[in-house]
């Protein structure tokens, strides 16, 4: 299934889940990825989802995503319920010092869909 095609699913959700999706897509495509978001979840749904954070260091792995940009892709039909500090848990190599310290920072976010 086409991450950007939620729109075709036949079926609607009490909750949705992303961890690791959302920050690779565009500006453009994440709110594409959003607005179908919002037609398979259904209203007072939540969605959960784990993304990079800009808080992360170096350029090292996936785009990282703002608390700012988060607050705006959700600005409208939904309600963030929260947005906390978190990180990505990975499997350390000794030969690759990145993400050291605890892995990757992330953003941990709850956010629900606003009823009608």
């Amino acid at each position: 299934m086409d991450a950007l095609k939620l729109a075709e699913l036949p079926d609607r959700f009490d909750t949705v889940i992303d961890s690791g999706l959302f920050h690779v897509f565009s500006d453009e495509d994440r709110q594409s990825y959003v607005d179908g978001l919002s037609l398979v979840l259904k209203p007072g749904g939540r969605f959960y989802l784990l993304c990079f954070s800009d808080e992360e260091p170096g350029t090292i792995g996936p785009r990282r995503v703002s608390e700012k940009e988060i607050r705006e892709t959700f600005a409208k039909g939904w309600h963030i319920q929260s947005i906390e500090r978190s990180r990505y848990e990975v499997r350390p190599d000794p030969n690759d010092p990145s993400f050291k310290d605890g892995g990757p920072k992330a953003w941990f976010v709850v956010v629900g869909r606003v009823t009608s």
